[in-house]
């Protein structure tokens, strides 16, 4: 007899696996008020294998696969045997034929969803299995049919890893810094890791090398730390005391530096301990547990049938950390007005102290309790990654309130509610051109990991959306005085000295300027005195300072800036929200509180439209859309992360004045 919640767990388990596991081709079998659903129940060998895959037996889940595999080599049902062959294989920990499965389901179906999905791991499968060769075969196989970005640095990593596995480290270093510069997050971090691992084992002359061909840029500088670091521990004060000066000469300012000083008195010093020490190039994969849907298969969404009883949202929270204690209060009210008609909802104060440890610790006692049905917070870039990782390890949904970038990458119970850094360059670069008109844009930047950033969001977006960049540059952070900065940006020609009618001739209709006010309160007259007196200016959330606009707005009448909340907004639910936080709180509607309450606003919604446990809340979130909440309409993308166009402001006269509000663009 076909089992149609049975199949239906199974499929939404490798649903769960890539957030896009669309078997469109497959048979499916219909009932009335039924979903259509992938068949993969038939004969006695799979319902064995179902059974044993949902009581975590995988490796008699596998064998029975592998059995029916062998009885129906059909298409297209082969192809969802295949996935769940491979995906049973992995959790037993059989990664070797895990990734075997995965390359025959990749060759098979090239065109697949699913398949296609799979590219990144078959690499990293193969380095857990200990095979570095075929790791790094793979990934190049791949990696010139992917077309997305991030997809491309990721097995960039993972061909850095395997050259690392297999002693190629002048090769491994080369595919860490392709993989870092075109990534962010946490494939980024690893491949930061890898290239520092990697120089830490490169003999002198691959250094010196590395030093002369990247010079002062990255890795140019750790190479020649590296350098002083070999000739320090083998005692050669000659050859330490060239790179040394060296070192301290030319980047007197890197964080590196302070253990440049401690190799000279100890060289074997814990202070003195080369970074990439320890480094182990095999990845991580997330344990991804299966969705336990009721045996009718996922809910209707549209069912309205509400909770079935009491829950508890956790908030998970820095509360009694004193640097952060304050907005984590302005979160926890926010989320508590959003949920406070709620009945059968309570909201459970849960404090992480600022303590990863501690966080990680809340996540497991919350998972152990069936009442609790979900979790907002942490705040903290440590707090969120210990949480990210662990809520996912256990299936439990997260709403997080932090802008570490990468957070929700392979965590389908992971979402995020925070106006980024990465969210304002876009936003401001799509206003530019979608809505200004504007072609061609220049930047002027920090040159630190904060502007860069900045820099390579905003000029990714401007040149998907078909713009131009026109002159971009860089200054060197924490500086107090731009002159040069500005005369390379405009050729250092003055007419008229800070006209407000006569505008220099420049390559670019608007400058962006990612930075905060006080480096922005120089930058400005400076420009005026070069004659750029008419320019549109791209600002970010930094900039709203009243100070600003009181001393500076004759320079920015015009200007773009993103906000997450104002009180300058008339839409109905800030307008709703920023009341009821004054009265609850006593304090002006702040982004945090606003954070919170929109978090309440996505979980409330998808209560009432039938959520009722964490995988169907799971699912409501990423398919309902859009909530209206304080920060404008927003949903949840593919990859649970935050998808909001903010409001704008700009500047009239010597004030802050609404531009644009959230719902009025995209």
């Amino acid at each position: 007899m076909f089992d149609f919640g049975r199949s239906q767990r199974l499929v939404s388990a490798l649903w769960v696996l890539t957030l896009s596991f669309l078997l469109a081709s497959c048979a499916v079998v219909s009932g009335p008020g039924s979903p259509s659903s992938p068949s993969v129940s038939g004969g006695g060998e799979l319902r064995a294998a179902d059974e044993a895959f949902e009581r975590g037996d995988y490796t008699t889940a596998a064998a029975a696969y592998r059995q029916a595999l062998a009885q129906d080599g059909s298409s297209p049902r082969r192809e969802t045997l295949l996935g769940l062959y491979a995906l049973s294989c992995e959790r037993a920990g059989n990664y070797l034929q895990a990734a075997r499965s995965y390359q025959e389901l990749a060759n098979q179906y090239p065109n697949s969803d699913f398949s296609r999905a799979q590219t990144v791991r078959i690499a990293d499968l193969y380095l857990l299995a200990g095979r570095p060769s075929e790791a790094k075969s793979a990934a190049q196989g791949f990696i010139g049919s992917v077309t997305d970005v991030a997809s491309k640095a990721a097995l960039q990593l993972s061909i850095g890893r395997a050259d690392y596995s297999l002693g190629q480290y002048r090769d491994a270093l080369v595919s860490f810094i392709l993989a870092m510069s075109g990534s962010s997050g946490a494939v980024r971090d690893e491949a930061s890791k890898g290239a520092e691992a990697s120089l830490l084992n490169m003999t002198p002359v691959q250094l010196d090398e590395v030093v002369r061909q990247y010079g002062q840029n990255y890795p140019g500088p750790e190479a020649g730390w590296y350098l002083a670091r070999q000739a320090a521990v083998s005692g050669d004060q000659t050859q330490y005391r060239q790179w040394a000066d060296y070192f301290q000469r030319y980047f007197p300012n890197h964080p590196w530096a302070v253990k440049l000083r401690a190799l000279e008195i100890n060289p074997n010093s814990a202070e003195a301990a080369p970074p990439g020490q320890n480094y182990d190039p095999r990845p991580t994969l997330a344990q991804i547990n299966p969705p336990q849907f009721a045996d009718g298969g996922p809910p209707a969404l549209g069912a309205l049938s509400g909770l079935k009883g009491q829950v508890v949202v956790g908030a998970m929270l820095p509360l009694s950390d004193p640097g952060n204690a304050k907005l984590a209060s302005f979160v926890l009210s926010g989320l508590r007005l959003a949920l406070a008609n709620q009945p059968n909802v309570a909201v459970e104060e849960m404090d992480t102290a600022g303590d990863p440890g501690q966080t990680v610790k809340l996540v497991h006692e919350a998972a152990a309790r069936p009442e609790v049905i979900a979790l907002v917070g942490p705040l903290t870039s440590r707090e969120a990654l210990a949480a990210a990782q662990t809520a996912q390890a256990v299936s439990m949904p997260m709403i997080a309130v932090s802008q570490r970038l990468g957070l929700t990458i392979g965590r389908p119970f992971v979402f995020r509610i925070f106006l980024t850094p990465k969210h304002q360059a876009e936003a401001v670069a799509r206003y530019a051109i979608r809505n200004l008109g504007l072609e061609r844009l220049g930047a002027l930047y920090p040159n630190d990991s904060y502007g860069q950033g900045m820099l390579r969001f905003f000029q990714d977006e401007v040149q998907r959306l078909g713009g131009q960049m026109g002159t971009v540059g860089g200054y060197n952070p924490g500086q107090s005085e731009f002159t040069e900065a500005v005369n390379r940006l405009t050729g250092g020609r003055s007419v008229r000295r800070a006209s407000i009618s006569y505008q220099a001739s420049v390559d670019f209709q608007a400058l962006y300027l990612p930075d905060s006010a006080s480096a922005v309160a120089q930058i400005l007259p400076l420009l005026a005195y070069n004659d750029v007196t008419t320019m549109t200016f791209l600002g970010s959330s930094l900039w709203l300072v009243p100070e600003l606009a009181q001393n500076y707005g004759r320079y920015m009448q015009g200007s773009v800036i993103p906000s997450a909340v104002s009180s300058l907004s008339a839409r109905p639910e800030m307008v709703r929200f920023s009341e009821a936080f004054l009265q609850a709180t006593g304090q002006p509607a702040e982004q945090f509180g606003a954070y919170g309450y929109d978090a309440g606003i996505a979980l409330r919604t998808a209560f009432s439209a039938g959520a009722g446990s964490r995988n169907e809340l799971t699912r409501a979130l990423l398919t309902l859309r859009p909530f209206e909440g304080a920060t404008g309409p927003f949903n949840f993308g593919p990859d649970g992360d935050y998808q909001v166009d903010p409001m704008m402001l700009t500047v009239d006269g010597n004030a802050f004045k609404l531009l644009v509000e959230p719902s009025q663009y995209r």
